[in-house]
């Protein structure tokens, strides 16, 4: 079915124009989750001169995008941010490459003291002023400053010079265009693949009232910019493959560059890209294709987008005497290639994903934790956190291809062999903490429906789109906690995923609208989330843990679900029952 173009485009600005006010209301209501003031103020940083030091895990231009419309506002530091932002102070101890934390000691240059104090507001962390000749850490390229970027952030955001909602507010923005621009990839892929009109509109409709895009698409992480790099990636491929020649072959080198310099899970692109240039070697072959020649010219415009994203720090890291590299635990294979590694921090980022992933993350599925995780998490994590709606349009569109796949056009091809590839290789990983980290999958599922559309029957495609419509606006805007109507909805998520798939800090303005409700004054908090956002919202609080929570005679306890369903909670959850909850991801109770 087709429609005139200013039907499809006024249609498809509709929907566009529903989700981002959606996603508007979520970014106004939701308080900063666990990792957005990092995000932020390490793009802000870059954007000020202080390169790639804050988070060097991830590659820059994601935060960077993010951290665009604060170059326009009047943003202050306050002293410890300054500190922080040059150098002058940071943390006793380093979170090395791979291993336990360790002692930033041994890396001290000489003739470098530090003056050590304690911070007078939350978290009362210890830290250090540092009196050296030039700037540190910030001179030690190998140290990782996660802990100093954190406090920086909390300090840039909620420290009292100034606005954080309006700061944060700003920040989501940014993610909420990105978000949005995926779903006119959505659109234009699938009419690509089908040329119809209704189909395509239908898939950016599942796009559009889906939780999870919802959800992550509004929060500052370098999460959404990775879906829409590995998507245009992935679209500027098949062109590739549908019209080879120097022209597609440099489109497709740029966009993975790009999609590189977000997030670098998109090296998954790499057995995604092999496994469907093998479905058309023939093809090749027969057309004869200067294939080496165009995958060069690939090669070649793909660096030059990483070494673009990282301009001017176009020379290799530094020598690091071996002890300090063994004490850091920096791989070997960067010690040996050091001289070739260039652009250096890219490199960097890609050993300490690589370490991350091998050391593993300690996760919870079903009431249970583990350091190593689950191969079935992410499968699980899909299903729980998707409205059984979409889960039946992806079976159903499964169903459609398995039984055509021989026939299948590169269109629909790559959607399917990508979302599979992506979510096989994410059941390796140890790092099982999140289906943010299957959102790449998420919008090629979405084109997999789409070119189904077509052959299943408009009554059940209708059903179950209006279907997740209404589930996806009966959970409005709590986006983050939603879990599958299948277990109960958002009430029971608790019970089977936490941390960034359900409880991430989001709640801390509507347990500050609770309290003032039921006009309670101090309470005892356990939170998971960011500190400094308690104490800007002015939440008197004593912050407490789970064996001094056993002292409490009187008043009122308020324990984070992902801190709640942690060992050392098991004798409150035995013990008493919630007084109420708060947007389902805080637990109120109530002593005596």
């Amino acid at each position: 079915m087709t429609f005139s173009p200013r039907i499809r485009y006024g249609i498809a600005a509709g929907l566009l124009l529903i989700m981002a006010a959606l996603m508007f209301g979520a970014a106004r209501r939701d308080s900063a989750t666990v990792d957005e003031t990092t995000a932020l103020s390490a793009g802000y940083s870059y954007w000020k001169g202080h390169r790639f030091y804050f988070v060097p895990e991830h590659p820059p231009v994601g935060m960077m995008l993010a951290s665009i419309p604060l170059l326009f506002s009047d943003v202050k530091l306050s002293d410890e941010g300054q500190a922080l932002f040059e150098g002058r102070m940071g943390y006793p101890w380093t979170r090395p490459w791979a291993g336990p934390v360790i002692s930033v000691q041994p890396f001290i240059p000489n003739g470098c003291k530090g003056h050590w104090f304690t911070l007078p507001q939350p978290p009362f962390d210890m830290l250090a002023v540092w009196q050296c000749a030039g700037s540190y850490p910030a001179q030690n390229w190998y140290l990782w400053a996660l802990p100093e970027c954190q406090l920086f952030g909390q300090e840039l955001i909620y420290g009292s010079k100034n606005d954080g909602d309006r700061l944060l507010l700003m920040g989501r923005c940014v993610q909420i265009a990105i978000t949005l621009a995926i779903g006119v990839m959505i659109l234009l892929w699938v009419r690509a693949a089908t040329s119809n009109d209704a189909a395509a509109l239908v898939a950016l409709a599942v796009w559009v009232f889906h939780p999870c895009a919802l959800g992550y698409g509004h929060v500052i992480t370098t999460d959404i910019g990775e879906v829409l790099g590995f998507t245009v990636a992935l679209f500027f491929f098949v062109r590739f493959l549908k019209r080879p020649g120097p022209k597609t072959a440099i489109f497709w080198g740029i966009s993975l560059g790009v999609a590189l310099t977000v997030k670098l899970t998109a090296i998954l692109l790499g057995p995604i890209f092999l496994l469907l240039l093998a479905t058309q070697w023939r093809t090749f072959r027969r057309r004869k294709v200067p294939f080496v020649k165009l995958l060069t010219v690939t090669a070649f415009a793909t660096w030059a987008t990483i070494l673009l994203a990282y301009f001017p720090l176009w020379y290799p890291p530094p020598p690091l005497p071996s002890a300090f590299a063994s004490a850091l635990g920096v791989p070997d294979w960067f010690q040996s290639l050091r001289p070739l590694l260039i652009p250096r921090d890219f490199f960097k980022a890609l050993a300490l994903t690589l370490g991350h992933s091998k050391e593993g993350h300690v996760a919870y599925l079903f009431g249970q934790w583990s350091r190593e995780g689950w191969w079935y998490y992410y499968p699980v994590a899909f299903l729980l956190k998707s409205p059984l709606a979409f889960v039946a349009l992806t079976i159903a569109a499964i169903g459609i291809f398995i039984k055509r796949v021989a026939s299948a056009d590169v269109w629909e091809l790559t959607p399917w062999v990508g979302a599979t590839v992506y979510l096989l290789v994410a059941m390796t990983s140890n790092v099982n903490i999140g289906v943010r980290h299957l959102l790449p999958m998420f919008p090629l599922v979405i084109v997999g429906i789409g070119c189904a559309i077509p052959r299943l029957k408009q009554w059940l495609v209708g059903g179950l789109v209006a279907w997740q419509v209404v589930i996806c606006l009966l959970c409005a805007p709590l986006y983050l906690q939603f879990f599958s109507e299948a277990v109960g909805g958002a009430s029971n998520g608790y019970k089977y995923l936490i941390d960034s798939n359900y409880d991430w800090g989001q709640d801390a303005k509507r347990l500050k609208a609770f309290l003032d409700e039921r006009h309670i004054g101090q309470i005892y908090l356990d939170y998971f989330g960011t500190q400094f956002s308690i104490e800007y919202l002015k939440i008197p609080n004593t912050r407490i843990d789970a064996e001094k929570a056993r002292q409490i005679t009187q008043g009122w306890l308020v324990v984070s679900a992902s801190d709640l369903m942690l060992p050392e909670w098991n004798w409150l959850r035995a013990t008493r029952q919630p007084t109420a909850r708060v947007a389902d991801t805080l637990f109120v109770y109530q002593f005596p």
